[in-house]
């Protein structure tokens, strides 16, 4: 098991914050699709795109982190297929069923897949 420093153990818990929040705010952005109520959909949709730079950011840095560990650099690169996902929304945002059809079949189960391989693989290195 990878050793971290307690910078890289502080940087590791915000990251796994961020992912849990990132998943919090898909199930927003789908539900908002059939309960009206919830108006700020796109906006959190965009929030979450703005997270994804971040992540990736963030990812250079777990690279480093966790260089000897292949599972976790694996999971890392798996990210990129959330990247290709979220790429179908180029050019259709402002087209509300295309946009749906894209978060629900495609965005939200790549992320959901991604986020359900990396998240206990990180997480054990933030509990004390």
């Amino acid at each position: 098991m990878t050793t971290l420093t307690e910078e890289q153990t502080q940087l590791v818990r915000e990251y796994t914050e961020m992912l849990v929040n990132v998943e919090e705010a898909f199930e927003y952005v789908v539900a908002s699709f059939a309960d009206y109520a919830k108006t700020e959909g796109d906006l959190i949709l965009s929030d979450i795109l703005s997270a994804f730079v971040q992540l990736i950011q963030v990812n250079e840095d777990l690279t480093t982190i966790y260089h000897d560990n292949m599972d976790v650099q694996n999971s890392i690169l798996n990210f990129q297929e959330v990247v290709n996902a979220a790429e179908k929304l180029n050019g259709i945002f402002e087209k509300s069923q295309e946009k749906q059809e894209v978060v629900q079949q495609y965005l939200f189960p790549a992320y959901k897949k991604w986020y359900e391989a990396i998240h206990p693989q990180l997480v054990v290195y933030t509990q004390v």
